[in-house]
């Protein structure tokens, strides 16, 4: 059986919609609720995938906070070893740090349910499941410089890159696919400081969430069920 090991950073911004498609393909899922777990101690080479989850700290914070420091040296391990790597919002920056990029903060926090432009590698990737403008979730206040030798995948007017990826081992999102839409309400609860000066009608966004919420499990199938049975083997 393979290793899925997934750092995880709030409670309710957990796996989702990936955890069984994670299951269906033969991983066995370990999660690591950072800083609370020991992230320094995990050994890459029994990893068989990494995948690094979102939360409200920065990736830069790894000049002073140890558990950012941890999980962008873990990355960059994993980078150098062919581990195939999945970082999404918090994640995606641990890793565009990791593979040579940088990270900085945005004029204005990106929060709600909104499509995005594809870029021409954006259609020749997984991500083509996504070219009919179905809205998908914004939730961060960073916006990354890509990494050397880096694909970028897709854009919006606020965030020019929003997805990119290294090889087929590396994908990087700002977005969210895997989040599990009827439970926006713990995200506009736990964020409640962001909702409210970001002036997002946190009401209005959570009903749209529960429109939204059968086809974005949909859309995390098809995107991130190509991207898994993509990687090398």
């Amino acid at each position: 059986m393979k290793n899925a090991l997934v750092i995880q950073h709030v409670d309710f911004e957990d796996a989702g919609h990936l955890a069984p498609l994670l299951r269906e393909r033969g991983y066995r899922i370990t999660t690591y609720h950072s800083p609370a777990d020991e992230v320094w101690s995990i050994d890459p080479l029994h990893v068989d995938l990494l995948i690094i989850l979102g939360g409200p700290m920065s990736a830069n914070d790894h000049v002073h906070d140890p558990a950012i420091a941890d999980e962008l040296r873990l990355a960059t391990t994993a980078g150098e070893r062919g581990i195939p790597l999945l970082g999404i919002c918090l994640g995606a920056q641990i890793i565009a740090l990791a593979q040579g990029g940088r990270v900085a903060p945005m004029p204005a926090r990106e929060i709600g349910l909104a499509p995005l432009r594809l870029t021409d590698a954006g259609r020749g990737s997984p991500l083509r499941h996504l070219e009919g403008g179905q809205p998908v979730l914004h939730w961060h206040g960073e916006s990354i410089t890509l990494p050397p030798h880096a694909e970028r995948l897709a854009e919006t007017d606020a965030c020019a890159v929003q997805a990119f990826r290294v090889g087929k081992h590396v994908l990087g999102l700002q977005f969210h696919l895997e989040t599990e839409l009827h439970r926006l309400h713990e995200w506009t609860e736990g964020h409640a400081g962001e909702v409210r000066e970001s002036g997002v009608d946190a009401a209005a966004l959570r009903e749209a969430g529960r429109r939204q919420a059968d086809a974005m499990g949909e859309l995390c199938r098809r995107v991130m069920g190509e991207w898994l049975d993509g990687l090398p083997r």
